[in-house]
């Protein structure tokens, strides 16, 4: 039997509550033909029509008037409306989550282990459109991101090496959607001694910084600490010690 905190059962699961808000997102647009904002919206203009008639009765004004305004306060609840219906299910599956693993879904998630990996960006093209919309959705409405790899950069050289977003630095998770996130550097092998890198990105107050990353000798990861979420990063310094080890940056 598949438990719904697998990672294989959670993942269709995620896949499937993307694609559906995502389909209610679309119902929003108001510039795209047939979508439920866009009936809204001509709907409306018979109304509005209907009150430029200078041939219109008092009575039939003042009605009016009130109608109309109840269509523009419907157009905007629309959006408020919708972007709960799906999101609101986190609460029920935060809840049971929490009952069987003592973790919220987000936090019982953070790949660290075989039973705790769920590959949130990359799990196959039947995942791709699903797993972006529920990346988007829970970013949108829970003001923080999931726990997934944003950024990689392999060190293969044995200098030290300043290595920047696009040149040596690859975004993996990292997007146009992406919001703000504290970051947790990993590495693909544990280090003998205490090492040090520089991570270098942007806040969410706008400004740049940079901040030195110890793992711990036996580790393999540690927190990028700073008292601001990031935005981006921008690049990595890595020393000659992590010569073939491969940095990531995880959201955390």
């Amino acid at each position: 039997m598949a438990y719904v905190y697998q990672p294989a059962t959670f993942k269709s699961m995620a896949n499937l509550m993307g694609l559906a808000d995502k389909n209610f997102q679309t119902q929003l647009s108001i510039t795209q033909a047939g979508t439920a904002a866009s009936h809204l919206l001509d709907t409306r203009e018979f109304v509005t029509a209907s009150i430029g008639d200078t041939t219109i009765s008092n009575t039939d004004l003042d009605a009016s008037v009130i109608l109309l305004q109840a269509y523009r306060d419907k157009e905007s609840s629309l959006s408020r409306e919708v972007n709960t219906i799906v999101s609101s299910l986190f609460t029920s599956v935060n809840n049971y989550f929490i009952s069987n693993t003592a973790k919220t879904m987000r936090n019982y998630y953070n790949s660290k282990s075989t039973a705790t990996t769920l590959d949130f960006v990359s799990s196959g093209t039947a995942f791709t459109t699903g797993l972006a919309a529920f990346r988007t959705m829970y970013s949108r409405t829970q003001n923080q991101e999931l726990i997934y790899k944003a950024y990689f950069c392999r060190q293969t050289v044995a200098t030290d090496t300043t290595y920047t977003v696009g040149s040596g630095v690859t975004a993996y998770g990292y997007s146009s959607d992406f919001t703000s996130s504290a970051f947790e550097v990993r590495l693909s092998t544990n280090v003998t001694n205490n090492t040090s890198l520089t991570v270098t990105g942007v806040l969410d107050t706008g400004n740049s910084t940079s901040v030195t990353v110890t793992v711990g000798a036996g580790t393999s990861f540690s927190d990028v600490l700073t008292n601001q979420k990031f935005t981006s990063l921008t690049s990595l310094g890595i020393g000659s010690s992590l010569s073939n080890n491969t940095v990531e940056i995880w959201t955390r």
